[in-house]
């Protein structure tokens, strides 16, 4: 150990060798001029390895950007969260009479019993409301995980408006699931196909009030947490996707529709747009 470094190791300093510095191989050098009185440079491969290459000199900028960390995609998750806790204050009524006989089909005409037309009205816009942006937010998480990596999504320019990209498509999808069922009753001259709109909203109303903790933890989660979070949202969904089809299942029997136009229903109502923006990303 040279004589030099005895007042830092005093100091309460660590002698460190250039083997833990600079990797495995390293040599401490004398800092003396080659033999030739000059220094010599040396290569980018000399000094790191020879699988290093010389960069452009500018500051490399290794931000890893992910859809779900921009401020909008927070903004959004808190005001959802004030939305709900607003919405389960004021209408615990209604929340409770459409969840104590779940596997029966309670009529809206019984809610508005219970609590008036304005109060269901609000209450349903509300929820709706929660619901479409919670669709939002969970739809650029699920970009953010699923997408390759290197998709153009991800570049600095796109990643701040993938929230507002996500509300729009969104809304496109309520104008179409709203246009769907608008042609479908001039089309058939049945005034039934908006009790069926209605019907599926209200189970729409009863996901949302049911699944909104789960899917807020599942949007923030990360790690080891995403895993366990991803597994009950999940489990916590598939009872109310039952339900959906359940009650859409009735509404057709009930009104002597043939099954088959149930299912092509779902197809064009759900999975016909999903697929659309699955295939886009």
């Amino acid at each position: 150990m040279s004589s030099l470094m005895t007042p830092y190791i005093q100091e309460g300093y660590s002698a460190v060798r250039a083997e833990a510095i600079f990797g495995r191989g390293s040599v401490l050098g004398s800092g003396a001029p080659n033999c030739d009185g000059l220094y010599r440079e040396a290569s980018v491969e000399e000094l790191f390895g020879p699988a290093s290459e010389r960069g452009d000199g500018g500051i490399f900028d290794n931000m890893v950007y992910g859809l779900g960390d921009e401020p909008l995609f927070h903004i959004l998750l808190v005001v959802t969260l004030v939305a709900y806790l607003y919405m389960l204050l004021r209408s615990w009524k209604f929340i409770r009479s459409i969840h104590i006989d779940v596997l029966e089909n309670r009529s809206e005409q019984r809610l508005i019993a219970e609590g008036g037309v304005l109060p269901l009205q609000r209450f349903k816009q509300v929820a709706t409301t929660i619901g479409l942006l919670l669709i939002a937010l969970v739809g650029v998480r699920a970009a953010d995980l699923f997408v390759a990596a290197d998709s153009p999504i991800f570049s600095p320019g796109i990643a701040p408006v993938a929230t507002i990209v996500a509300l729009l498509f969104v809304g496109v999808f309520v104008a179409w699931f709203y246009a769907l069922h608008k042609v479908a009753e001039w089309v058939s001259s049945m005034p039934e196909v908006q009790m069926l709109a209605s019907v599926v909203q209200m189970s729409f109303v009863r996901g949302v009030v049911l699944l909104y903790p789960f899917v807020a933890v599942w949007l923030l989660a990360d790690g080891e947490s995403f895993t366990r979070a991803s597994v009950v949202a999940v489990v916590a969904a598939a009872p109310i996707a039952v339900l959906y089809l359940k009650d859409t299942f009735l509404f057709f029997i009930e009104k002597k529709i043939p099954i088959l136009y149930w299912i092509l229903y779902l197809c064009t109502a759900i999975l016909l747009p999903l697929s659309f923006v699955a295939r886009l990303l």
